[in-house]
């Protein structure tokens, strides 16, 4: 049985992950800055898998000092962490530059990057104490180098969370702990499809295009993301659901290219 802290954990793909790690027996801290939307998990989650394998604690990943609430609450509930995922991440409102609202910038490289840093850094001074775990970072859109009109923001933190991760996977050779990365692709998540609301007619068209090729569901990424994290033992792994030969083969397959995905939610 192993213990798992996963940031941004009251929807979408942190929830998701959650729910796999507690199907198979392991014990999961929920956490989130959104304090009733997580109770509610908590609740469910409680119900599903009983009160002593899932727990929460409320946090903004910005704030240090919370983040070493979280490593505390999550140590004091199950004695050790396994696994740390950081998880909780936003995207700006997908528009050019001088476009998007200048209080978006700081929120995003806030919570995908600084919050990315700080979560690394408290989980690994935690797991160095106890002599062992791992740390997982989200990698997203612009971590390889992919670059899209209007998410310049987005994008930067990404790569720079991959650039980080890799660089402190080097910083913890001949420890024992591991730092790596994960990479979910393109997920239909509520906050996907609030910011493709915000685009314009011709963005929405060519986005909804790729997306009903190349989208897929929260419970199928997840699975095996879960798979994978609970097999790895490697130091820098990335583990990618969309490579470049699933992708080809999604783009090669008629029956995803006339999905209509969006129709359901009036896009």
């Amino acid at each position: 049985m192993k213990n798992i802290v996963i940031t941004g954990s009251s929807k979408g793909i942190g929830l998701g992950l959650a729910h796999h790690f507690l199907k198979r027996g392991h014990r999961v801290m929920l956490s989130s800055f959104a304090r009733q939307e997580m109770e509610q998990e908590l609740g469910k989650a409680r119900h599903l898998y009983g009160a002593g394998n899932v727990a929460a604690c409320a946090c903004d990943v910005t704030d240090v000092e919370q983040l070493r609430s979280l490593w505390k609450a999550a140590a004091d509930c199950f004695g050790s962490v396994d696994i740390w995922l950081n998880n909780a991440g936003i995207a700006n409102t997908t528009r050019l530059i001088w476009e998007l609202e200048t209080r978006e910038i700081p929120r995003v490289v806030g919570t995908n990057l600084a919050g990315v840093i700080f979560g690394t850094q408290v989980a690994l001074q935690g797991m160095l104490a106890q002599g062992s775990g791992q740390v997982y970072n989200s990698e997203g859109f612009g971590s390889d180098d992919m670059v899209v009109k209007g998410l310049s923001v987005y994008g930067a933190t990404k790569r720079a969370v991959r650039y980080f991760s890799e660089a402190v996977a080097q910083e913890v050779e001949g420890h024992p702990v591991q730092v790596g990365t994960i990479s979910p692709g393109i997920v239909l998540t509520d906050f996907l499809i609030d910011d493709m609301r915000k685009m314009d007619p011709e963005q929405l068209e060519t986005t909804k295009a790729v997306y009903n090729a190349l989208a897929d569901d929260v419970d199928t990424v997840t699975n095996f993301l879960v798979e994978e994290l609970l097999s790895n033992r490697e130091n820098g792994r990335r583990i990618i659901w969309m490579t470049e030969e699933k992708a080809n083969q999604y783009f090669a397959d008629e029956s995803r290219l006339s999905r209509d995905l969006f129709s359901q939610y009036g896009l």
